[in-house]
């Protein structure tokens, strides 16, 4: 499963390495609705033919815990083209970061827009919000970028990275594991699940093991993700276009 393949990923991982919860996994049909529910580690990625989950633990700022996350966009892209800072406004009620071509080359392909619902133990909402998901490419290889608007407060076990105009740019990678449906676990891939060696998801065609990367900071209430699926791209770089987004 080639990640150009993806229609949009959205990542926050704000989970210790050795998290241990189990991935959920839904398969739903190219061009319909994809909503997706998300406890201790939030990551969607969504392709033609299915939906990988992740899990995320969220405390909102009333103290309360998020228990899910749901999120939902279309499959086909909201923007073909870089979209101005008044569509942008229009559509979820502020303005993203918008560049269309990074220093290094990556060049705006696509975006969503995708709705969000935080809810509580009981499933309840406690937090609607509208975001972005944009995707830049540059040759073969692909760069998502999230950015979401949210007043709820998250626990952060990334590791701390950088710092670029007194934001605090955070790092995170991990190894994972896609998996068909039908999947069976052997002993050894259980033994990697409980230590955090490998987190899995299920809906891929076929077996593949992946590197998920990402660099992630917050200005306030804005929430920014940059993140690859088996990239190119290394730790640093990934940092530099960070702050490079930071500057605009």
């Amino acid at each position: 499963m080639n990640s150009n393949d993806y229609v949009k990923a959205i990542e926050k991982m704000n989970v210790p390495d050795g998290m241990k919860d189990r991935i959920k996994d839904r398969t739903l049909k190219y061009g319909e609705r994809k909503n997706v529910n998300m406890s201790k580690r939030k990551f969607i990625a969504i392709a033609a033919a299915a939906v990988m989950v992740f899990s995320v633990g969220v405390y909102a700022a009333t103290g309360g815990l998020i228990k899910g996350w749901f999120s939902s966009s279309n499959a086909l892209n909201d923007y073909k083209t870089m979209p101005t800072a008044e569509q942008c406004l229009k559509d979820c009620g502020y303005t993203p970061t918008l560049i269309d071509e990074f220093e290094n080359g990556y060049k705006f392909i696509n975006g969503s827009i995708v709705n969000n619902t935080l809810t509580d133990e009981n499933n309840d909402a406690m937090e609607k919000f509208k975001s972005f998901d944009f995707r830049y490419g540059k040759d073969d290889d692909t760069v998502y970028f999230s950015q979401e608007k949210y007043t709820s407060q998250s626990e952060n076990y990334a590791e701390l990275a950088d710092e670029h105009d007194g934001v605090a740019i955070y790092y995170h990678s991990y190894e994972n594991k896609f998996v068909p449906p039908d999947y069976e676990m052997t002993e050894e891939d259980k033994k990697a699940e409980e230590s955090g060696e490998l987190v899995f998801s299920y809906g891929s065609d076929e077996v593949e093991l992946k590197t998920i990367s990402s660099a992630m900071w917050s200005v306030d209430d804005m929430h920014y993700t940059l993140m690859q699926m088996g990239g190119k791209l290394t730790k640093e770089e990934l940092i530099d276009m960070a702050k490079e987004a930071i500057k605009n």
